[in-house]
C-alpha cells in the first residue's frame, strides 16, 4: 500500500478500534499527523492548527490501538502513560519541594511506560491470526 493509501485507510477507519494495523500503516500515519501538526499552524491560523490536531486525535488513538493489537497487546496499554502525565501536570500545580520530587518520579515512571509502549510499536507484528483478527500483512481472500 502506498503512503497516501495508508493515510487514507487510517482516516477512513478513524474510529475503528477493532482489528489490526501493521507497522507501516501506523508509522506513515504518525508521520502524516506530525507533518500536519507542524505545517498547519504555520500555513493557517494557530487556532485552526489546534483544531486540526484535535480532530486527528481519535484517528491517532485508533491506529495506535490497532497497532498494539497487531503485536497481541491490549489497547489499554495506552492509558497508563497518559494518566501518569496528567497526574504529574496536576501535582506540578502544588508549591513546595515534595510535590516537585513526586512529579519527577511520576515523569520517570511515565518515561518507562512510554519506552515499553515504543518497543511494542516498533516490533514486527505476528503473521498469524491472533485474538484481534487476521494479520494485516498476511495474504487474505477476504479482500
Amino acid at each position: 500500500m502506498s503512503a497516501f493509501g495508508s493515510v487514507r485507510h487510517s482516516l477512513r477507519n478513524y474510529a475503528n478500534f477493532k482489528g489490526r494495523a501493521g507497522r507501516s500503516e501506523f508509522w506513515i500515519f504518525f508521520l502524516f499527523v506530525l507533518a500536519v501538526q507542524m505545517l498547519a499552524p504555520m500555513l493557517l491560523d494557530w487556532r485552526i492548527g489546534g483544531l486540526i490536531s484535535l480532530l486527528l486525535l481519535v484517528p491517532q488513538l485508533s491506529v495506535a490501538v490497532r497497532r498494539l493489537h497487531d503485536v497481541d497487546c491490549s489497547g489499554k496499554e495506552l492509558v497508563v502513560p497518559f494518566v501518569l502525565l496528567f497526574a504529574a501536570g496536576f501535582i506540578a500545580r502544588f508549591p513546595g519541594f515534595l510535590p516537585q520530587v513526586v512529579m519527577l518520579g511520576i515523569y520517570g515512571t511515565a518515561l518507562i511506560f512510554f519506552a515499553a509502549l515504543l518497543r511494542h510499536l516498533v516490533k514486527e507484528g505476528r503473521k498469524v491470526p491472533n485474538r484481534y483478527g487476521a494479520s494485516p500483512a498476511a495474504f487474505s481472500f477476504a479482500r
